[in-house]
């Protein structure tokens, strides 16, 4: 899986306009690579949901925006700010790569949603937010 990540990954350019949503495509890299952050213990989240997680789950099963955690919703112009989109795109491969390399038995921290979760959770749930974030833009 990582490999048809890092492949799509390599598709975006700056030209690249979203299917849906208000993010830029660097923007989009940013928030995704702010994932991979959380999940890395790199960087916190102090707010508190807004909405419930079974409300997660409907949105996303009826193809709705799942709202994100405020300090990490680039379209709002909060976490981390785009600079160099090449840099960016390696910021963000180099996350993922991270990610898909950590220890069997990593304590990964509590989703903003959901709580605690196991690995194939943390992982299945990367995989649909990084693949949801990429076919926004139609790659």
């Amino acid at each position: 899986m990582i490999n048809d990540f890092l492949n799509r990954i390599d598709q975006l350019t700056e030209d690249h306009k979203p299917k849906y949503g208000k993010m830029t495509v660097q923007q989009m890299v940013c928030h995704c690579t702010d994932f991979y952050r959380l999940v890395l213990r790199k960087m916190t989240l102090s707010e508190k949901p807004k909405v419930s997680a079974a409300e997660v789950i409907k949105l996303a099963q009826n193809k709705k925006t799942v709202p994100a955690p405020t300090e990490i919703d680039q379209a709002a112009g909060n976490g981390t700010k785009p600079k160099d989109f090449s840099a960016d795109i390696a910021l963000l491969k180099f996350h993922l790569q991270a990610f898909y390399s950590l220890e069997e038995d990593y304590d990964y921290p509590p989703h903003f949603y959901f709580g605690k979760l196991s690995a194939k959770e943390w992982i299945q749930m990367a995989e649909y937010h990084l693949n949801h974030h990429l076919k926004q833009f139609g790659v």
